[in-house]
């Protein structure tokens, strides 16, 4: 029996023609089937096959892939979308290799990308890699296929349903006295994700304009959009080191791989077991009835998912609503109580380490929320002179102020404020910072800020117009960008009058006081701390684990941190969540008004 009878090449075109031809040339033996098709025509697949796909100027060469195996060519497909790169989820309509654009197709491409498939074919192992075969530059790159964690065809089995704390014999400790992080994370692990051809992240753009090296990637998600990470540092290395791994903690925040399988009940059924979704904060009842609202009113009979979380007011397990942990979308048609975004989302190199920081991001953003909707009075807090600061004002023209929004919690908190100058442009932008340790919750808001500033001014001419109308109707705040946008208009600039026209002397900043843990060098110490500050005010804090196999093969966890009666971060005047939070109207560190004023929030 011929190979070609016992290995059927199947698929059309001068690919597989190719490939028929090398197999008869060579007359290997082989177990593997060659299946060429376009990128958007891989879908599943039976027995051993070698993947062979094509888009635009790309050719991918394998993986060689078994049933029970991970990595497999709908992983491929998953890996390589990216508009620019490769096609959406969405689109069913292949792709001409070589006609895109009027490329044609080189003479060497066929015969490489045979040769290759068919010695993957001879193979007797499965091999995950992938070569990358790119017609305009003439680049071949042999690359690691990424397995997708929520594959139908090879995805993983559920997750540990419980985050685990404090694992025995592993040690985390510090970097250093205030650094709340145990390890540098190395290049090769950053090479992982990123890769033009099928990486997580297919490439970084560098902002050379600010007083930061600032970095920046894309992941694209699954229903067509563009999730953006971003990284600022020293140097352009570390923050682009950064902005994969705010990458990869969006990545596990969006896709529930990995976790285990949901509860599937109500909260009405669940009881004492699970947490109260009204707890967690409930839009308004108009913004349910809004026309076109995807948002369904709560109740407690309906039946939703429902994920464990570790629970640390009853030391012990929780269940959370699904959609309080994981944003991304979902076609099951299951009811949406509330919008949803990755506040309280974050990466660790241990469960504590990505816990404390997620935690950290909850203050931040619920003392933000707190100051602009009670008008809270706080205490101004000078702005240390030093060479960012300096760069910072040179290059935006602002003049920059802190003030500082500690809630009950006691995690160091601050508001912040541009003051930009009189003329054709913004007149202020607002931000936040939030750490154990003062002085970095400061630096931090402030290079978030001088960000946003670059932002909110490039685009400012371009919006103005449209914006205009959102100052008389909140309810045409529909998105991110429109808050900053609309708060920065000089004709807003009252709305800020609560903290910029109050002219006190400052606090030093040394004489806030920090909740690092000088005292140990273990980062568990620092997150104890957190969480008992917490649990002191009658609060809860809840833990739910999002690490997937994507991450955990290089020691990285990622958790939601969830603490019922904190108010989240949303984005859209509509989808603010205001309902069924006493600390709106409740006693608080900083005197305010009682009822709190309904205005689109200004958090860029």
């Amino acid at each position: 029996m011929s190979t070609l009878e016992t290995l059927p090449v199947v698929g059309a075109g001068p690919l597989a023609t190719a490939v028929t031809a090398a197999l008869e040339s060579r007359q290997v033996q082989t177990s593997a089937t060659v299946v060429v098709s376009a990128l958007d025509e891989i879908d599943g697949a039976e027995g051993a096959v070698v993947s062979l796909a094509h888009w635009r100027s790309l050719c991918f060469v394998g993986p060689r892939w078994e049933p029970g195996g991970r990595g497999c060519p709908r992983c491929l497909r998953v890996r390589a979308t990216n508009p620019g790169y490769g096609p959406a989820p969405d689109i069913k309509r292949a792709k001409a290799f070589g006609t895109e654009r009027g490329r044609g197709l080189p003479p060497w491409l066929p015969r490489v990308a045979a040769e290759l498939a068919v010695d993957l074919a001879a193979g007797a192992d499965v091999d995950p890699r992938v070569w990358v075969l790119d017609a305009r530059t003439g680049v071949i790159d042999r690359q690691a296929l990424l397995p997708d964690s929520t594959c139908p065809v090879c995805g993983d089995d559920p997750g540990h349903p419980l985050p685990v704390f404090n694992r025995p014999g592993v040690p985390f400790r510090k970097l250093g006295p205030a650094v709340l992080r145990t390890r540098e994370i190395e290049g090769d692990v950053i090479g992982d994700y990123l890769r033009r051809g099928i990486g997580l992240f297919k490439e970084v753009v560098d902002d050379l304009d600010g007083p930061l090296a600032a970095s920046s990637v894309e992941q694209p998600v699954r229903w067509g959009a563009r999730e953006p990470a971003i990284g600022r540092a020293e140097t352009y290395r570390a923050a682009r080191t950064i902005a994969v791994l705010e990458g990869l903690e969006r990545y596990a925040s969006l896709y529930r791989g990995g976790s285990p399988t949901p509860v599937r009940s109500s909260y009405a059924e669940l009881g004492a077991a699970a947490v109260d979704p009204a707890t967690l904060g409930l839009h308004p009842a108009e913004s349910y009835r809004t026309p076109g609202s995807r948002f369904a009113e709560y109740s407690p009979n309906t039946v939703v998912d429902w994920l464990p979380g570790f629970s640390f007011a009853r030391n012990g397990p929780v269940l959370v609503p699904e959609r309080s942990v994981h944003w991304g979308p979902r076609d099951d048609g299951e009811p949406i109580f509330a919008f949803e975004t990755s506040n309280g989302c974050a990466l660790g190199a241990s469960v504590e380490e990505a816990a404390l920081h997620g935690l950290r991001e909850l203050a931040e953003r619920d003392s933000f929320l707190l100051t602009w909707y009670r008008r809270l009075v706080l205490p101004e807090v000078e702005v240390p002179d030093g060479p960012f600061l300096r760069k910072a004002e040179l290059t935006t023209g602002c003049r920059f102020r802190a003030y500082l929004s500690t809630m009950e919690y006691q995690m160091p908190s601050f508001v912040l404020v541009a003051e930009c100058p009189v003329g054709e442009g913004p007149a202020v932008v607002a931000g936040s910072g939030a750490h154990p340790d003062p002085e970095q919750a400061l630096s931090g808001g402030l290079a978030e800020l001088v960000g946003a500033v670059q932002y909110v001014t490039y685009h400012y001419a371009e919006r103005r117009e449209r914006v205009l109308g959102m100052l008389t109707d909140p309810d045409l705040v529909t998105g991110m960008t429109d808050h900053a946008a609309l708060n920065c208009l000089p004709e807003a600039r009252d709305r800020f009058a609560f903290l910029l026209d109050r002219e006190t002397d400052p606090l030093p900043l040394n004489e806030i006081p920090s909740t690092i843990r000088a005292d140990s060098p273990d980062v568990r110490a620092d997150f104890a701390t957190a969480v008992a500050n917490v649990l002191a005010c009658g609060l809860d804090v809840i833990v739910v684990d999002q690490t997937m196999p994507e991450l955990s093969r290089r020691g990285l966890h990622c958790v939601k941190v969830v603490v019922p009666g904190l108010l989240p971060m949303t984005f859209g005047h509509h989808n603010r969540r205001t309902v069924g939070l006493p600390r709106l109207t409740g006693s608080l560190p900083y005197p305010g008004s009682t009822n709190p004023i309904q205005l689109p929030h200004p958090f860029p």
